[in-house]
């Protein structure tokens, strides 16, 4: 089974082609979120190098967030377009669990962070090693509140350890800037188990994970 996978849900967007469990290709653009410039082309390059046709497409993979408002519109409305013209199963995966099975060696707990803005983060807590899974409801978080939720022995991963660094010492230990960014593979990955199972998500039920409201919303809300 071919499966493309995208994450547009931070600066780095990264595109991947996975057959079953092996990466056929993968590019990443850090563009500050203008991934409408180099998602179709990178596509298209990526088919001419490995001489495929988008009809290979058997499955799509898609970050849906939390990260960037417009970046994680940007790669859902992408990936629902090629599934809807291409009559392929879609599965949408949080940004945050990608970015935490990146370290799944780790055998302990785990922390997923992407800088929300605001001086606040996105966070996740899992449980990595065989039995991979999510402890904790997906958050937006200040520094400050999410400090007494690390337990001992954490390790923290994600572009959003900049935000908190203070907080984190001497309570987790920190991934490296390798694994900064959620990766389109590992969407890929994820998204092939569920689709191997036959499982997929309605296109019409498949929306963003924001956390919070836009800056649009909170305009619109001081106004009314």
């Amino acid at each position: 089974m071919i499966i493309l996978g995208l994450d547009t849900s931070t600066l780095a967007g990264s595109i991947a082609l996975i057959r079953d469990e092996q990466i056929l290709a993968e590019a990443s653009f850090n563009l500050g979120r203008k991934h409408t410039e180099r998602l179709l082309p990178e596509m298209d390059w990526m088919f001419q190098r490995l001489g495929l046709e988008p009809k290979a497409i058997q499955g799509i993979a898609v970050g849906i967030g939390p990260g960037s408002f417009t970046g994680v519109r940007v790669g859902l409305a992408t990936a629902k377009g090629l599934a809807l013209s291409l009559s392929v199963p879609i599965v949408g995966v949080s940004s945050l669990e990608a970015l935490a099975w990146s370290v799944n060696f780790y055998q302990g707990p785990i922390l997923a962070l992407l800088d929300a803005r605001k001086g606040e983060v996105f966070a996740g807590f899992y449980q990595g090693g065989k039995d991979f899974h999510s402890v904790s409801d997906q958050m937006v978080i200040s520094p400050e509140n999410l400090r007494p939720l690390i337990k001992e022995n954490t390790l923290a991963v994600g572009e959003g350890i900049r935000v908190c660094r203070d907080q984190l010492r001497e309570r987790a230990a920190l991934a490296g800037f390798e694994f900064e960014y959620p990766r389109a593979s590992i969407a890929g990955k994820l998204g092939w188990e569920r689709l191997s199972r036959q499982e997929s998500d309605p296109l019409d039920q498949l929306v963003p994970v924001y956390l919070r409201p836009s800056d649009a919303e909170f305009k619109k809300a001081e106004v009314s």
